[in-house]
């Protein structure tokens, strides 16, 4: 569940906003009903997780690019590989 606090109120009641946030509510502080923060638990993955992600990753990136030369080639610059695709 989202709650959304006024930030002079979020400021005396610290401690409580982050139980509520340790325990999985996400908080939206406001000042003058405009949203200044966001406070919500950490998404936390562990190392296999995340290893597999970037693996996958980078499997979709070399299977996008497999039909490019690789990018940008040795020697040439950014500003040269962006100008060359611009003429194809």
């Amino acid at each position: 569940m989202d709650t959304t606090i006024e930030l002079a109120e979020a400021a005396a009641r610290f401690l409580e906003i982050m139980d509520r946030v340790a325990a999985g509510e996400t908080i939206f502080i406001t000042r003058d009903a405009r949203i200044l923060a966001e406070i919500r638990p950490l998404q936390r993955t562990n190392s296999d997780e995340a290893a597999a992600r970037i693996r996958a990753l980078g499997e979709r990136v070399a299977e996008r690019n497999a039909h490019d030369a690789p990018w940008p080639a040795q020697g040439q610059s950014l500003r040269q590989v962006a100008h060359e695709r611009r003429r194809r």
